[in-house]
């Protein structure tokens, strides 16, 4: 597990911080010891690697199945953690996987608008990100990161060097657990994920630096 990470990581670190001009970060004293969810905007590949960027332990991804199907992106998405998840419902296993991870303290990057955006406006959320803080109790990280669409754009093999990428941290968010002896309707959690990401996640992002 994550064994590519450790591998290759010190290697791609310094590469990667080049590449984006990783110098603007806001809130990094917000983050919270153990177990978390990083949620964060989507608009390029960049975003990956800039949570990674940050945080000192390996942040483990939920990706598409449909990632994993070739061997050779199998073989790296697994080596450096990643969790295939079937999209379009709910995919039991995943969650049970992601939940061990959470409760090991591991932490877990998510993008809630399940697909790269335009950079200017956020996608409506999945309700995913709510119902496994609800399952592993830990707190969901809100980031917001701005420019990664100009670093590198959609088909670009390589991100361009030297574009600055700014990076803003929110507080940590523990989603309030529905009245006892119910849960949460799809509405309500679709309420909550919306909650997420456009109170939470917009307000740290300038959509004028990924024009």
């Amino acid at each position: 597990m994550n064994w590519l990470f450790y591998l290759a990581w010190p290697i791609a670190a310094p590469y990667f911080r080049l590449a984006f001009r990783f110098w603007k970060l806001e809130g990094r004293e917000k983050i919270p010891k153990g177990g978390k969810i990083y949620a964060a905007n989507h608009c390029s590949n960049a975003e990956g690697p800039i949570l990674n960027l940050f945080h000192p332990k390996p942040v483990r991804f939920l990706g598409k199945s449909e990632l994993f199907r070739p061997f050779y992106k199998r073989v790296v998405l697994k080596g450096v953690g990643s969790i295939p998840i079937i999209r379009g419902g709910s995919d039991s296993t995943a969650l049970e996987k992601a939940v061990s991870a959470l409760k090991k303290g591991d932490c877990i990057g998510i993008f809630p608008e399940g697909t790269r955006g335009n950079g200017k406006d956020l996608n409506p959320p999945h309700t995913g990100v709510i119902r496994l803080a609800l399952l592993a109790e830990v707190p969901i990280v809100p980031v917001g990161i701005s420019g990664a669409k100009r670093s590198w754009p959609k088909g670009k093999i390589f991100p361009k060097f030297g574009r600055k990428v700014w990076v803003k941290i929110g507080d940590p968010w523990y989603v309030p657990k529905p009245p006892p002896g119910r849960e949460y309707t799809y509405e309500e959690l679709r309420e909550l994920a919306n909650d997420l990401m456009f109170n939470r996640i917009g307000p740290l992002i300038d959509p004028s630096k990924n024009e």
